[in-house]
């Protein structure tokens, strides 16, 4: 019996095509035939990879507009953000990206790791004043220029484990 998975990925600046790619290539190991989400069509799998990058806590925009076209769906999520994978936050994210997936399909797991942002970004929130919501201290600050090294050697592996363990069996 043929195993197929569609994979659905957003990245902007890379990052997440990067985890995206080792995910296909652990896909692949397993036994996985791997088909590409097509724009404005229903997979046709009933397993689906959506990598995404992180928006206001939860899925980018096209992410989301591509899980608007899943029902029934068996998905497992793997996403970039500029925060800790560890963090309160991070899971904030996960449980906000698992809800929006469980409102019409089975949310096998979510997978985050750290993204880079442009320093350009950084720069200019590290300039906001400390009273403005999105200013950086220096804890922020260092957490996000230490992001500049990530995605990295060890997400990517870390992205091909999680899908090992969470990509269905059958």
């Amino acid at each position: 019996m043929s195993k197929e998975v569609t994979f659905s990925v957003s990245s902007l600046t890379g990052n997440t095509r990067l985890v995206a790619n080792g995910a296909c290539e652990a896909a692949i190991d397993l036994g996985w035939s791997i088909r590409d989400a097509q724009p404005g069509q229903l997979p046709k799998t009933d397993v689906v990879v959506v990598c995404f990058w992180c928006r206001r806590n939860s899925l980018d925009d096209a992410s989301l507009e591509f899980l608007s076209r899943c029902e029934g769906k068996r998905i497992l999520a793997l996403g970039t953000f500029a925060g800790y994978p560890t963090s309160a936050y991070a899971q904030r994210v996960r449980d906000n990206v698992a809800a929006a997936i469980a409102e019409r399909n089975e949310c096998l797991g979510v997978f985050l790791c750290q993204g880079k942002l442009k320093e350009q970004r950084i720069e200019a929130r590290r300039a906001l004043p400390p009273e403005d919501p999105h200013h950086l201290d220096d804890f922020g600050y260092e957490r996000l220029m230490e992001g500049l090294n990530h995605p990295n050697a060890t997400d990517v592996l870390y992205a091909k484990a999680f899908v090992r363990d969470y990509l269905p069996k059958d």
